[in-house]
């Protein structure tokens, strides 16, 4: 990711979060790291590779967790093969999200007072 985003290098970063969303996303059954680079890199333009690897890792560490992903809501869930893996109900996949910096945390922890 360093190459990419500091010397326009396009390069795919496979970490947890990527590979367990190629699976997902059905791009993949791989689980070694160095394949799932090449076979995600036959589907995309080489010049999307680096923010690829970005959006990857950031909707893996906010929406779709692991152990239990926020389907309810998830911005892409109308494209996802494994739909309805994680928490369906709106409401509860919200709680689910984490958020993307402090200042997002902030107003999620503001709108869920205000809710109670």
């Amino acid at each position: 990711m360093i190459l990419g985003n500091a010397f326009d290098v396009p390069g795919i970063t496979v970490d947890t979060h990527f590979g367990r969303l190629a699976r997902r996303f059905g791009w993949t059954t791989e689980t070694d790291p160095v394949k799932v680079e090449h076979l995600v890199g036959a589907l995309f333009p080489k010049q999307e590779w680096t923010m690829l690897s970005h959006r990857m890792i950031f909707h893996g560490r906010r929406v779709c967790h692991a152990r239990r992903p926020a389907c309810g809501a998830c911005p892409i869930a109308d494209l996802c093969p494994s739909y309805g893996i994680g928490e369906m109900d709106p409401v509860k996949a919200e709680a689910l999200l984490r958020p993307a910096s402090a200042r997002e945390a902030a107003n999620l922890a503001a709108a869920r007072k205000a809710a109670r």
